[in-house]
């Protein structure tokens, strides 16, 4: 590293990157994966931060490169999301929006009644479904936290633990990739 001029810029979460995920005695943790960076790298303006993920279902822990990013504080339009239609409460949701009684020109009706719609589903998506990349975050938080108590203790009940946090974790992708399926598919057909 030193020949080639490079640095390990460090990292946050769970200490090891990869397991053998075998029982007791036979168990091996080590960290094999890092992140280098060159000296032009750590010149800029960023700051670098490298988080390991969980080892689901690799052995191996993803390393998550974060820059310090500029937040956005433009509002964002309405836009409908796919992954909503997979809960058949949002019909219920929009019918009741919807059928509200609006008094006014019908062009000023329906304007009211788009907004209470839009109202509704913002609401309701904030109970159902919440911010997706924050719960995919957790998930992988829950199941790194699990895998760290299964390093330490590899009990039957430690291990029923992870494979919960691994299943919530593999919802949450799931719904995850719907969301980055549809958003995709937009940029590409602009």
């Amino acid at each position: 590293m030193e020949e080639a001029g490079v640095f390990d810029v460090g990292f946050s979460g769970p200490n090891f990157t990869w397991s053998n995920y075998r029982r007791s005695r036979a168990r091996i943790l080590k960290r094999l994966d890092r992140f280098l960076v060159n000296g032009a790298c750590l010149d800029l303006s960023y700051n670098i931060f490298v988080l390991h993920l969980a080892r689901h279902p690799s052995d191996h822990s993803p390393l998550k490169l974060s820059f310090v990013a500029q937040s956005d504080a433009k509002p964002r339009p309405f836009r409908f999301l796919n992954m909503w239609t997979t809960k058949p409460q949002l019909l219920e949701v929009i019918t009741q929006a919807w059928n509200q009684d609006v008094s006014g020109s019908p062009m000023r009706a329906l304007c009211s009644k788009l907004l209470a719609t839009r109202k509704a589903i913002q609401t309701w998506n904030k109970e159902h479904f919440g911010n997706v990349i924050d719960k995919m975050r957790s998930a992988e938080m829950a199941v790194q936290r699990a895998e760290e108590v299964v390093d330490q203790d590899d009990s039957k009940e430690c291990q029923i633990e992870l494979k919960k946090a691994q299943a919530e974790l593999r919802h949450a992708l799931s719904i995850e990739e719907q969301f980055w399926r549809q958003k995709a598919r937009v940029k590409w057909l602009r």
